[in-house]
């Protein structure tokens, strides 16, 4: 006699189970960002880490696209452009510290070489405020569009 499986999840399990996969994306997520940072430390080129940067860029642009789609931000936040100022500086400080790393590592602690790596921190500074900034207008139209959607629905 053949024995039936029944592989459907109940609630609890369904929860439970996208709570395992969401942990398992963030650290994919961020090992491998730690992965090419690492990776340029050690003196690597960016053809070297071309497929992981490709890899990290493609999660950041799915996630991006879907939470956006959806007029979604994060559990605990809501978009601001103090909050964004705030998160740039992320960027700029792992940029800076490559950058530093990198002259230490090939005795390279002239002027130009800082003042280059300066440039550098501060275009990453400018770039995340930027793509944040145009990222919380689209946020908020869109929040802006599906709260509205709603609002339509109930009266009808």
């Amino acid at each position: 006699m053949k024995k039936e499986h029944n592989y459907h999840l109940d609630e609890m399990q369904d929860q439970k189970l996208l709570k395992l996969e969401e942990y398992g994306y963030w650290i994919l997520f961020w090992a491998l960002l730690a992965s090419i940072i690492i990776q340029f430390m050690m003196g690597g080129t960016i053809k070297q880490v071309l497929g992981e940067i490709i890899v990290f860029l493609v999660a950041s642009a799915y996630l991006s696209v879907t939470t956006l789609k959806n007029g979604l931000w994060t559990r605990s936040s809501e978009p601001s452009r103090k909050g964004n100022a705030v998160i740039s500086i992320i960027p700029a400080v792992i940029i800076a510290a490559i950058n530093a790393f990198k002259m230490i590592q090939n005795n390279q602690l002239e002027t130009n070489s800082i003042l280059i790596a300066a440039a550098f921190a501060i275009a990453a500074y400018i770039g995340c405020f930027v793509i944040l900034e145009v990222y919380r207008t689209a946020y908020n139209k869109r929040r802006k569009k599906l709260d509205d959607t709603d609002e339509t629905e109930i009266d009808q």
